[in-house]
């Protein structure tokens, strides 16, 4: 399948790319009983992929609009988040500073080297300090005033971040090739799975927990869904807190955990399928549904779909072997 780039910075071009993701069924004797197909959306962009992408466009298109020439954001040594907003910057014509977890090492990830050579300027901060970057004045304390550009919290947790992933749930609801009963999608937050969960009425989504959360995705989506319903109603499928669907055993030890059996998974799947999975996010929900499967949790022919989240380059943090 082709990789396509994301070259206009407007809300038509890009409802028309991620209308055109494809929808791929999977061949593989990991999931007996049920048909898996994955969609595609790492390959709306090499680079600016995956959920990341649906929450950087409201973002992208209101700064632009506002004048903005300069985007701050923050996250770790591994962020697809920086990754993603340093090559949405070179793209399309911002500047941006990335605010980061930890002192600077000797070496950069791979991650931090991309991001760099795109021209994304870094701030490296205790973690002490970041832990606070959700006050008001995190800001001023790292020395780059909001008058500077426009600051997009991590991971582009705003109510433009969820109003892209709402987005994304329009444009499934719209392409589907056929009538699934699930939607799984990995959650580190929990914004993916609120926004989803606006706007996808034809059957329910369940989030896979990628982390120890401790019933902190389950509140996030939440709040995502009761902001949305805030800015409009319109169009917005109706769901109690309750409702919210989730797995949370199967995130592997941790945020970043990759032991030997989510390892052998990853591996055979790969091999089978011929579809690339990133640890920390695709490769837990793959594994999560199989796990499933083989425990007899679906009804016989169940058709779920799973959302690929991009994440690719993060791979190579890790010794894959496939």
């Amino acid at each position: 399948m082709t990789v396509s780039y994301l070259t206009t910075l407007g809300l038509n071009a890009f409802a028309e790319a991620a209308r055109a993701i494809p929808y791929q069924k999977v061949r593989s004797n990991l999931f007996p009983g049920v048909e898996v197909w994955i969609r595609r959306d790492d390959l709306l962009d090499p680079l600016i992929s995956g959920n990341k992408a649906y929450k950087l466009i409201f973002n992208l298109i209101k700064a632009r609009e506002l004048g903005v020439e300069t985007l701050i954001t923050c996250g770790g040594a591994w962020s697809n988040h920086l990754h993603a907003t340093a090559a949405a910057g070179a793209r399309f014509g911002f500047r941006t500073i990335g605010i980061v977890r930890g002192e600077r090492p000797p070496v950069l990830s791979a991650m931090l080297q991309d991001a760099e050579r795109l021209g994304m300027k870094f701030i490296f901060v205790s973690r002490e300090l970041y832990r606070q970057r959700s006050q008001s004045d995190f800001l001023n304390r790292v020395g780059v005033g909001s008058a500077i550009g426009a600051y997009l919290p991590e991971g582009g947790a705003n109510l433009a971040g969820v109003r892209g992933v709402h987005l994304l749930g329009e444009i499934i609801e719209g392409t589907v090739p056929i009538n699934f009963d699930q939607l799984w999608v990995a959650c580190g937050t929990g914004l993916t799975l609120g926004g989803l969960n606006s706007s996808i009425s034809s059957f329910p989504v369940h989030g896979v927990e990628v982390l120890k959360a401790g019933g902190s995705v389950r509140r996030a989506a939440w709040h995502w869904f009761a902001a949305l319903s805030q800015y409009n109603t319109s169009g917005l499928k109706k769901k109690n807190a309750g409702e919210v669907e989730l797995t949370d055993e199967f995130h592997c030890g941790g945020y970043g955990k990759y032991p030997v059996r989510l390892q052998e998974f990853h591996r055979a799947f790969e091999m089978q399928a011929g579809i690339p999975l990133d640890p920390i996010y695709t490769a837990k929900l793959l594994y999560a549904i199989s796990r499933k499967a083989n425990e007899g949790h679906f009804s016989c022919g169940t058709k779920i779909l799973a959302l690929h989240s991009g994440g690719l380059q993060g791979r190579r943090g890790f010794q894959l072997g496939c």
